[in-house]
């Protein structure tokens, strides 16, 4: 009785614990979603794009100039847990150390990395000036989540968001210069939070232990092609619309993009249950649970997922400020939406990976849709403007779920079967279909509307039905 009751206390902290930190992701990103609308009325088209291109970059240069440590936090816990103070201020400071070095290169080669940021030299100080001292939220997050201490950072993660874009909107009201007023918006409150954090990881490990780098490095190394690539894969677009179209493009583009986050919002929401009760099926051999409940998984997500599609013209006028300015772009939204669509299906096979230890084979799947992506990009992208990046990212999307699809099948054939193929492939294609079909469709209201009452209705009537699957795969439960 005192096991079971353990178990069931241990059981209830996991849980309250992936609730907490969910609900701090979803506000964070939620945040920058309804903001959005603010800023685009706010900024000019140029002065979005030109911000879109400036966080692009800094996702990128945070994993490269920091060497990416965050990842190894959780491993040293079963190596260096009697000295996890000294551990931490030894990666923050030798990652510090790597990004000055970075930063020193930068700025004697000015003239070269202004022309290839697509950014003035001021605008990249501040970009280094935020990556330096962002490791230390990731590494103490990290610390913080492997002993179980998350109070703290889901306060801290959601009063930094507010104060970020609370500033940042004050700032762009105010000064005649609205990008500089995002930017540094955007980077000095939460520079200035870190910058605690940084200090209070240096008081408590007070030395830089070249074994804990020497760890880190080890295991972290090696993981920066997959961080890199994905966040190319996801922000390349951007990127390469800035440097052969223009700011405005990126612009019209971004704004789509953001709508898309409320794609990404239900996935990564969704996946926070479905995670956890995947492995448990998994581990104790309930496989016919795992597809049945995988097929109700996927037919939710892409039940939800044809309402963003008809809701998307929207969603955009409210994304862009409640004005039509940014309207034509809803035609990039079915390839974004349908993209996203990939990243959820590719996620239910890296999954298994993760169970089978099979993490190597993620970075090489992720770096090889990235460079395809990168090559579509700029054979199209030049030829037919910004709307051809979402196809093309889609395509990279695609190609990454068709290499997990694959290797899962040929290498890990017991857990390949647990997923019911004809299905999956069944609602790719009706999503497919859905997709096409939208676009003519946002260009008639009079057909569009009668349709969004029709899926209305019929999700709640499927809501009804199977209001005990969708609890249970939300994790939420009766008392």
């Amino acid at each position: 009785m005192m096991r079971a009751g353990r178990k069931r206390e241990q059981t209830a902290t996991t849980a309250r614990i992936a609730l907490w930190y969910a609900f701090s992701n979803v506000f964070v990103k939620g945040l920058a979603f309804i903001s959005t609308p603010v800023f685009t009325r706010l900024m000019t088209k140029a002065e979005f794009g030109y911000f879109s291109n400036f966080t692009s970059w800094e996702a990128i240069l945070a994993v490269i100039v920091t060497l990416d440590f965050t990842a190894s936090v959780a491993r040293a816990k079963y190596d260096f847990d009697d000295r996890m103070d000294v551990y931490l201020s030894s990666i923050l400071l030798a990652s510090n150390f790597v990004t000055l070095a970075c930063f020193v290169i930068v700025e004697l080669n000015s003239a070269f990395f202004t022309d290839w940021f697509e950014m003035d030299i001021g605008y990249i100080r501040l970009m280094f000036l935020y990556v330096m001292f962002l490791p230390a939220f990731s590494y103490l997050q990290a610390k913080h989540r492997i002993y179980r201490k998350y109070r703290f950072f889901v306060a801290f993660a959601i009063s930094s968001a507010i104060l970020r874009t609370g500033t940042a909107v004050v700032l762009v009201i105010m000064m005649k210069d609205k990008l500089l007023g995002r930017t540094i918006g955007y980077v000095i409150p939460t520079t200035l939070m870190n910058l605690v954090l940084w200090a209070v990881i240096i008081w408590k490990g007070r030395k830089i232990d070249r074994e804990c780098v020497a760890y880190a490095s080890r295991i972290s190394i090696p993981l920066i092609p997959h961080a890199i690539s994905g966040i190319i894969l996801g922000s390349s677009d951007r990127i390469m619309i800035t440097k052969f179209i223009g700011a405005e493009a990126n612009a019209m583009y971004t704004v789509a993009y953001q709508v898309s986050l409320l794609a990404n919002l239900l996935w990564n929401s969704m996946n926070q249950a479905w995670a956890p009760s995947l492995y448990d099926n998994i581990h104790a051999g309930n496989r016919e649970r795992v597809g049945r409940n995988a097929r109700v998984y996927l037919g939710v997500f892409a039940g939800l997922i044809v309402g963003v599609l008809l809701l998307s013209p929207e969603l955009m006028i409210v994304m862009g400020g409640f004005s039509k300015k940014y309207y034509e772009a809803r035609f990039v939204m079915p390839p974004v939406v349908m993209g996203c669509v990939f990243q959820f299906v590719y996620g239910m096979y890296v999954n298994l990976e993760i169970y089978a230890k099979k993490t190597g084979i993620i970075s090489i799947g992720t770096v090889s849709a990235a460079l395809l992506n990168i090559g579509l990009n700029a054979v199209f992208i030049p030829r037919y403007g910004y709307i051809a990046a979402a196809y093309t990212t889609l395509v990279g999307y695609a190609a990454q779920f068709a290499f997990h699809y694959i290797i899962v099948k040929v290498t890990l054939p017991e857990l390949g079967s647990l997923y019911s193929s004809k299905f999956i492939f069944g609602v790719l294609a009706v999503l497919f279909a859905c997709s096409a079909a939208a676009l003519p469709i946002y260009r008639s209201n009079a057909v569009r509307y009668p349709l969004v009452a029709v899926y209305v209705a019929g999700m709640a009537v499927f809501v009804y039905r199977n209001r005990g699957k969708v609890r249970k795969l939300l994790g939420m439960r009766r008392r």
